[in-house]
């Protein structure tokens, strides 16, 4: 009982340690394939103390650009994103929309598209693979 109480704490900073880099993969999906140590290097930081502090003045940043932070952000209700071409990119407000899409392209057209989330999170995009 006594060892398993003594690795409770060590525990919860292993599931800690990891949150960061996992809410980073899921967050930023063209990273969700590298390593916790390729994602220190993409971020140009040596470990998960710098990349903290780097997230933590990424925010400062982006607070202190505009007053009214919360209030822009939830106006940010349009989405700016364009394709290879120039043309915007068509947006999925429902993923499982997106995901009918990605079967029916497959299927029908025989082409692979993969899913992402729109970086001004507005919806989902698709892109070809």
């Amino acid at each position: 009982m006594n060892l398993k109480k003594s690795l409770k704490p060590i525990k919860n900073k292993l599931q800690h340690k990891n949150r960061l880099y996992h809410t980073i993969r899921r967050a930023y999906t063209h990273l969700s394939e590298l390593n916790n140590e390729e994602i220190l290097d993409y971020y140009n930081v040596g470990s998960l103390k710098e990349l903290k502090a780097h997230i933590e003045h990424i925010k400062a940043i982006l607070k202190k650009q505009t007053e009214d932070y919360e209030e822009k952000l939830a106006e940010l209700d349009s989405c700016f994103c364009v394709d290879s071409r120039g043309d915007f990119k068509y947006l999925y407000e429902d993923k499982k929309e997106a995901l009918k899409q990605i079967e029916y392209s497959m299927r029908i057209k025989g082409v692979k598209l993969t899913l992402y989330a729109c970086p001004f999170h507005c919806g989902w995009h698709l892109s070809k693979t």
